[in-house]
């Protein structure tokens, strides 16, 4: 009989489906590399720890190896790839929503890039004393807060990666989307504030 290394994929794949713990390490073995690539590209861009990575990358391709189906066409690295690339997007998706209450706990919002500062501009001309300073700021927390219920998760959390500095092609590469979809996130954000403003 031919040891573990010298089988295919498939057929570890097989055999891991029936439980071959053996098996399954050696397939994992086969893909650490991989697992360790992905999960380190994924820290460097959003600051994850590479170990927590690691383990939901690990869980990825679990997943994949118990859900592969060798019939539909693709080959398994392809699949696995797949399979994990998705649980870190969840994954660094989720880090991002609890490290950083994505604009509900921001008062930048306004400020940001994306209005061009033009309407705390308009609003600190309006008045030079310190109270209607510190009315201003409780306006801008209230249009920053009203702003945010408007948008939707991915906008929110595109605007947020923006906040913290990411370019787009950081933004779409993180979450697993095309800088164009970024662009368009942006874009969308830009015409609700500029609508909330004339409203």
């Amino acid at each position: 009989m031919r040891s573990l290394s010298e089988m295919t994929d498939n057929e570890l794949i097989t055999l891991s489906k029936a439980d071959d713990q053996e098996a399954f390490a050696c397939l994992l073995g086969r893909y650490s590399s991989m697992i360790h690539a992905k999960a380190s590209a994924r820290e460097h861009l959003s600051g994850c720890d590479v170990d927590d990575l690691s383990q939901e990358a690990a869980i990825g391709f679990f997943n994949a190896v118990k859900s592969f189906d060798p019939n539909k066409g693709a080959s398994f690295r392809t699949y696995a790839e797949l399979c994990v690339d998705r649980v870190l997007v969840s994954a660094v998706r989720m880090y991002l929503s609890q490290k950083n209450r994505p604009l509900n706990d921001h008062r930048e919002l306004v400020e940001a890039e994306m209005m061009g500062n033009t309407l705390t501009d308009d609003l600190s001309a309006s008045s030079g004393n310190p109270e209607g300073r510190i009315f201003e700021k409780e306006n801008i927390g209230r249009l920053t807060e009203a702003i945010a219920s408007r948008l939707t998760e991915l906008e929110k959390t595109v605007v947020e990666m923006r906040l913290r500095g990411f370019s787009y092609e950081k933004t779409a590469k993180l979450l697993g989307i095309s800088v164009k979809s970024v662009d368009n996130a942006i874009q969308r954000v830009r015409k609700k504030m500029k609508s909330f403003q004339t409203d």
